[in-house]
């Protein structure tokens, strides 16, 4: 039986830009980073695989992101999928209040897919809801959320 959700692993390209921007704009505590190591290429199924990893954590029950860069082998691409594309998937943030957070972000380069535009006028089950999709230096998509959630996530 599944218990919960322990962290989301993104696969970075520059280690220390990642850590920047999840600890400096998205607002994540960096607590620990692994050195490059070779021992993992089997269960993680990439052959040749040299990984070093950053754990940072955030919010009151220290959910976590592992910032994943891969020294080797190369990356078969070099920038995230939309977010139609099969097997993506995107990390959501909940924030207290998002037009504040989009122009803080936005002050720090953040650049916010669809412009300002946060749905505040959602309908059926989304009524509520505030969101917006940004990505980080890599292009994985992210999202922030404002409204009551409870039942709906």
């Amino acid at each position: 039986m599944i218990l919960r959700h322990l962290h989301a692993g993104i696969t970075v390209s520059n280690l220390e830009r990642s850590i920047e921007f999840y600890r400096d704009i998205v607002g994540l505590t960096l607590i620990r980073r692994e050195p490059p190591r070779a021992t993992r290429e089997r269960k993680l199924g990439v052959p040749g695989a040299k990984v070093e990893i950053a754990v940072m954590h955030y919010g009151e029950h220290q959910d976590s992101v592992e910032l994943i860069k891969y020294h080797l082998p190369d990356s078969p691409n070099s920038y995230g999928a939309p977010v139609n594309a099969i097997g993506q998937i995107h990390l959501t943030f909940k924030v207290d209040n998002i037009a504040a957070e989009i122009k803080r972000m936005k002050a720090l380069g953040v650049e916010f897919i669809g412009g300002d535009d946060y749905g505040e006028n959602m309908e059926g089950p989304l009524a509520g809801w505030k969101w917006i999709y940004f990505k980080d230096p890599d292009g994985t998509n992210l999202e922030l959320i404002e409204g009551k959630l409870e039942g709906l996530v």
